[in-house]
């Protein structure tokens, strides 16, 4: 008995050696938002009415047989230099090591947009200038998308060309930059 117990600690230590998990092995897949919980309280909507446009639309939290999911819909018009309909929400979760945003979404066949704000561009003057934006398209059934950092494209030369999941501040998802009408619904998002 007591060779066994020795052996069956040599086994773990080793496997424990070999196998060990990643420090960042939790943090991959962090739900960044799933839309429960009061989601109105972390979401907000916007539209370019803020600065003259006159883009129309809302955004409600629904629920199918899988859970809730958040709808953003309405009328997207470049009028007056206009040209989005949008919610965003401040991002407390964190994941340094995670390569992107994986999403899970529908809508009406239209590309939509992903904005976030980092560390960086939060504290720039006019700071709604100052974003990464990743391109995401939508089908009528549920699919999943994943945005790896490295595919946002920065909104402005003055801001680093790089990111990282640590430095996220808010996250916006757009229906932006052409006439149009929106559907976009989002189960959730969360990092990878």
């Amino acid at each position: 008995m007591k060779y066994f117990l020795r052996f069956a600690t040599l086994l773990a230590a080793l496997f424990t050696f070999h196998f060990s998990l990643p420090s960042n092995a939790f943090e991959i897949n962090k739900i960044i938002d799933d839309f429960t919980d009061s989601p109105e309280r972390r979401w907000q909507f916007y539209t370019d009415q803020v600065m003259g446009g006159v883009s129309e639309g809302r955004a409600s939290v629904r629920s199918d047989s899988e859970g809730p999911y958040v709808r953003l819909e309405g009328s997207v018009s470049t009028a007056n230099n206009g040209g989005f309909i949008q919610i965003r929400r401040n991002v407390s979760e964190k994941s340094r090591d995670a390569k992107g945003i994986l999403l899970k979404v529908r809508g009406n066949g239209e590309n939509y947009y992903i904005h976030v704000n980092t560390s960086e561009t939060i504290l720039m003057p006019q700071q709604y200038r100052f974003y990464y934006q990743a391109i995401f398209p939508t089908s009528k059934e549920w699919s999943k998308v994943k945005l790896p950092f490295s595919s946002f494209k920065r909104s402005n030369p003055q801001i680093s060309k790089n990111f990282s999941g640590e430095k996220l501040k808010t996250i916006g998802l757009l229906a932006y930059g052409k006439n149009h009408n929106a559907l976009l619904e989002v189960k959730y998002l969360s990092f990878y």
